[in-house]
């Protein structure tokens, strides 16, 4: 029985905590820029730029964090 987890569980549960606040923060960025985009500039719409390029770093922060987790989930050899 184990004391302790394992490296690879903790390394995981490590990218999935930075994931989580990512995804947190890109949340209440954009909902920041979102009321900053009505109140400064109600007849520019551009938190959509904004939202578009936070989505695709969140995308490569997903491939990448998708990648190492199923490099730690290999068999012991």
């Amino acid at each position: 029985m184990r004391s302790k987890p394992s490296k690879g569980f903790l390394a995981r549960e490590q990218r999935r905590v930075l994931l989580t606040v990512h995804a947190l923060l890109m949340i209440f960025g954009l909902t920041a820029c979102a009321l900053a985009n009505r109140m400064l500039s109600p007849g520019h719409f551009w938190v959509q730029w904004v939202a578009l390029a936070w989505g695709a770093l969140f995308l490569v922060h997903l491939g990448f964090f998708s990648r190492d987790t199923l490099a730690t989930m290999g068999r012991k050899r």
